[in-house]
């Protein structure tokens, strides 16, 4: 099995990853970024799934890594922020059909504030944004995107 070591980590190679995802669901995180005025940062894909669409930061799990310390390490790596975790919001099946791409990912969607709101992408996304949650529910097309808008709109009202 082609294993290897990047930043102290394991990881499998990419063609491994490309049979993996073809057979089974990926373990993944997704963050709702909440800045000191309540705006959440959105960041617009590069690839697939959901290419040009806007997504919360997030990814894989890395084996032996909890979801908060993934959700911490892509705040990091996509965005060049850190953040406080606050709290988890849920976990979900995200799966997409997108023609010859379909994906499967079981996310966790957690809420994570940051105090520094300028953003430096990775090469993983074309734009980043940060607006209010019902100005996103304006933009976004995912309905996974609007379905945890929604929930954290309604939470933020019940408190």
């Amino acid at each position: 099995m082609p294993v290897g070591k990047k930043n102290n980590a394991k990881y499998i190679s990419d063609e491994l990853y490309e049979q993996i995802i073809n057979f089974m669901p990926i373990a993944c995180v997704d963050l709702v970024v909440s800045n000191h005025i309540g705006e959440i940062l959105l960041l617009k894909r590069k690839n697939n799934p959901a290419k040009g669409q806007w997504w919360f930061p997030g990814g894989r799990i890395h084996f032996m890594e909890t979801r908060k310390e993934a959700a911490l390490r892509k705040l990091r790596e996509e965005c060049g922020l850190v953040g406080e975790w606050v709290k988890d919001i849920g976990t979900f099946d995200v799966i997409m059909n997108e023609g010859n791409n379909p994906s499967h990912g079981i996310t966790t969607v957690s809420l994570l504030k940051v105090a520094e709101t300028k953003v430096q992408m990775d090469q993983q996304s074309l734009a980043y944004a940060w607006r209010s949650p019902n100005e996103w529910m304006e933009i976004v097309e995912s309905d996974f995107v609007r379905m945890i808008f929604e929930k954290y709109i309604l939470e933020a009202n019940e408190q």
